[in-house]
């Protein structure tokens, strides 16, 4: 007590060069020219070392607009591997050195392929950045669960390709499952839609599908995700089977190539279960559900999309989840987009009768507005109507 404290904190010193390699993503092209992004950057005073991953934001850069094209994400996360630095003085070790556009020299010298840590996209909700999402939490443990074996290349029992076919309805959160569990074990993610791997022929989806995985290899440490695939290995008038194409697709799953140092993992979605060839099926190591939640996991989803929403002092999430029983993540979704809607119906009514400008209305919106219970009850009419026109619809309830 009365004495400073002996610990001291030695300055880095600046870098002289930085080499940096583009690591491949399907999210970006890696043959972009990314210097600018890079350069602006740096122009802050960034500490690195060796082997570190370096993840740049895009949102609102509109130079990466000018070079991006449409089939990639808008704003994605642009990933960096540094490779050497250099000091200032020959000879000189340091565990970590500062590097900015005033003392160091940037050098951008190829690509390459490394896993990545999770980065939520920007203004990203609650629900879809989380690495433990509201209701979807089991699903995504049992994803990482039998991912995991998979990503140790010096287990030669499961040397092949990890691969999971993961079944549940329609809205039900495959696609957010699957983002998590790659972000919680540092994975790239290759989307395709089967629909679009069908061609003209047997020969021509059996390219496609072989092209997916190529590509999908050329992003490694990467998860092939299949959206749909119960489409695959079905004839053109979707009656029988094309035994070529689940031939080259069991071929492509079961892979055990002794080879091949990096296998795929492939993950096949689809809201058909019934619908997967069997020889499909049977190819998938590992298969996971998705249930309709409970009433305890829908109150958790509504409550995770609602945190940010004004909701009157009567709204109980509770009785919301007891009256949405059948209902599933997108079917929530959409009760949300429903009520904002009445309530916003409402207050034009109440307040403006004689309707608003566009400049007025778009201040309103800004301003934002409470939603009350009588808001959910249109919003659950409106969805019970739709929901009636369908076999097996849910059947909503009373509030008691």
């Amino acid at each position: 007590e009365g004495q400073e404290s002996c610990s001291r904190l030695a300055v880095p010193p600046f870098a002289k060069e930085l080499h940096v390699e583009m690591v491949c993503s399907p999210t970006y092209s890696a043959a972009g020219r990314y210097d600018r992004i890079l350069y602006k950057h740096f122009e802050t005073p960034r500490l690195v070392q060796e082997g570190d991953i370096i993840c740049i934001p895009t949102y609102g850069c509109a130079d990466f607009l000018e070079e991006n094209s449409d089939k990639f994400l808008r704003w994605p996360e642009l990933y960096f591997k540094v490779r050497k630095i250099l000091g200032m003085v020959e000879g000189e070790q340091s565990e970590g050195y500062l590097v900015d556009t005033q003392n160091t020299s940037l050098y951008l010298v190829g690509s390459t392929n490394s896993a990545v840590p999770s980065s939520p996209a920007y203004g990203s909700h609650e629900l879809w950045s989380s690495l433990s999402p509201a209701g979807l939490s089991d699903v995504v443990k049992q994803l990482c669960s039998a991912l995991r074996p998979h990503l140790n290349s010096s287990g030669t029992a499961l040397s092949g390709a990890g691969s999971i076919l993961l079944s549940g309805p329609s809205g039900s959160g495959k696609l957010t499952a699957v983002k998590v569990a790659c972000s919680c074990l540092n994975l790239h993610l290759f989307k395709v839609d089967c629909v679009s791997l069908c061609g003209d022929s047997s020969g021509a989806t059996e390219e496609k599908v072989q092209v997916a995985f190529t590509r999908a290899q050329q992003y490694h440490p990467c998860v092939l995700l299949l959206k749909d695939i119960e489409v695959l290995g079905r004839d053109r008038d979707g009656l029988g089977e094309d035994s070529r194409v689940i031939a080259t697709l069991r071929q492509l799953l079961l892979d055990t190539d002794p080879a091949v140092s990096r296998p795929i993992l492939v993950i096949g979605t689809t809201c058909k279960p019934r619908a997967v060839p069997t020889d499909v099926q049977t190819a998938f190591l590992h298969e996971v559900k998705i249930e309709a939640p409970s009433e305890e996991h829908r109150r958790l989803m509504l409550g995770a999309l609602t945190a940010s929403l004004p909701l009157g002092k009567e709204v109980s999430l509770s009785k919301l989840a007891r009256r949405t029983a059948g209902f599933v993540l997108g079917d929530l979704c959409a009760l949300l987009s429903h009520s904002s809607r009445a309530a916003c119906a409402r207050i034009q009514a109440l307040s403006f009768p004689g309707g608003l400008s566009e400049e007025v209305e778009r201040d309103f919106c800004t301003a934002g507005f409470p939603v009350l219970e009588e808001d959910f009850s249109v919003a659950l009419d409106q969805l019970h109507d739709a929901h009636s026109q369908a076999a097996g619809a849910p059947k909503v309830g009373s509030w008691s």
